[in-house]
């Protein structure tokens, strides 16, 4: 950090730098439904991974075997903080990601080299990926309101049942293309990486997206708790009155068990999930507004301190030349 960057930290953060770290923070974006939705938390070693959130079905699916895990969680941040940054600077144009060298790509990242063969592997995962959801919502409505579908004589006073039904396939990449160089048997180099998203990854991404903390999301070390500190700062963005989230709702979307009937796997899910949101109120978003119930019914979340306000100074992007 150069002396100018660090003059200026301190004027925001008045803290005494001989005795506290001053901690650089990024900012990066995650499409929503991935949010409600997550990747696998692991190998699936599957080439489709389905999963159901309140009224949505979503399915991955991809020609070897869907993306997953910690990295893939992290690339895809960086993905998605393209999408919604370089769209804004350039809307008639695709969205393209390129690096002289997958080691470069990790810096992006943040990441060590040796991370290197697993990024990789989800970049391969990503390529022949698509993201796949219906939806179905049922809703009590008046009948007037469809009056053009209904003959002249009929009455339009009263209610109707109006089931709404919406689907789609958003592939990930338009292409991707990089070149492997071997020399005689030293390790193999990746470079020349070429990524173009598609256009309907691009436009999700732009259009439903919320900034989070990447410096915060990437160093959880839990899968499952990133994937609860995403949602924490998403959920709040819309949260006025406290609201209860039950035991079976909070496990059904994190951490779903196979068998209904399996109790001790339930409980050992829910004490993962207790463990995961303590270790995030306490480590990486103290200002968050949570409690559990004392009889282990759910949670209460109420309106907290946002991670990132809007044009917050504080941020530096993730995807900037660091």
């Amino acid at each position: 950090m150069s002396e100018e960057e660090n003059k200026y930290l301190q004027e925001l953060f008045p803290i005494e730098a001989s005795t506290t770290e001053i901690i650089k923070k990024y900012r990066s974006y995650i499409a929503s439904p991935f949010i409600a939705a997550a990747l696998p938390l692991k190998d699936v070693k599957k080439n489709v991974f389905e999963r159901k959130y309140n009224n949505i079905n979503f399915k991955l699916t991809s020609d070897i075997k869907v993306p997953y895990g910690k990295n893939g969680r992290l690339l895809l941040t960086i993905m998605t903080t393209h999408a919604v940054l370089d769209k804004e600077a350039s809307p008639d144009k695709p969205v393209i990601l390129q690096y002289s060298s997958l080691q470069q790509l990790l810096d992006e990242l943040q990441l060590p080299k040796q991370r290197g063969k697993e990024v990789k592997e989800q970049l391969e995962c990503f390529s022949g990926a698509s993201f796949v959801f219906r939806e179905k919502k049922v809703q009590k409505t008046q009948k007037y309101l469809f009056k053009e579908f209904f003959s002249e004589d009929e009455k339009l006073d009263g209610e109707v049942t109006a089931t709404w039904h919406s689907s789609g396939v958003v592939p990930f990449f338009e292409s991707m293309s990089y070149v492997d160089i071997d020399e005689n048997g030293k390790e193999k180099k990746s470079i020349g990486l070429t990524i173009v998203l598609s256009d309907k990854f691009t436009k999700l991404s732009k259009e439903h997206s919320v900034p989070i903390d990447y410096g915060v999301y990437k160093e959880i070390s839990s899968v499952v708790g990133k994937d609860l500190y995403a949602w924490f700062v998403y959920r709040n963005n819309s949260i006025t009155e406290p609201i209860f989230i039950s035991r079976e709702s909070l496990i059904n979307q994190f951490l779903p068990i196979k068998e209904k009937s399996y109790e001790s796997e339930e409980r050992v899910n829910w004490n993962t999930l207790k463990e995961q949101i303590n270790l995030i109120k306490k480590k990486y978003y103290p200002d968050l507004n949570v409690s559990i119930a004392n009889d282990n019914s759910g949670i209460t979340l109420s309106k907290s301190k946002p991670v990132i306000l809007p044009n917050d100074k504080h941020y530096v992007l993730v995807t900037a030349n660091l």
